[in-house]
């Protein structure tokens, strides 16, 4: 994946933390994995985490927690 793809990916994952609320929850249909929303931060899996990781930069990783 293209830098310029993953730096977009990371704008959109940033507007859903904007959008969701404290406590919420993210799913990503595709992926098949759910994430909550913390302090503007995803939790999830050890794999959801991963799925992230792998299209976004890694200015971006600061906002995953494994759970």
């Amino acid at each position: 994946m293209e830098h310029f793809q993953k730096h977009l990916n990371d704008m959109y994952f940033a507007m859903v933390l904007n959008k969701t609320n404290d406590g919420g929850t993210y799913i990503w249909v595709d992926a098949k994995e759910a994430y909550t929303v913390k302090n503007r931060k995803f939790i999830g899996s050890k794999t959801a985490i991963k799925k992230i990781k792998q299209i976004t930069t890694p200015d971006f990783h600061t906002n995953l927690i494994v759970k």
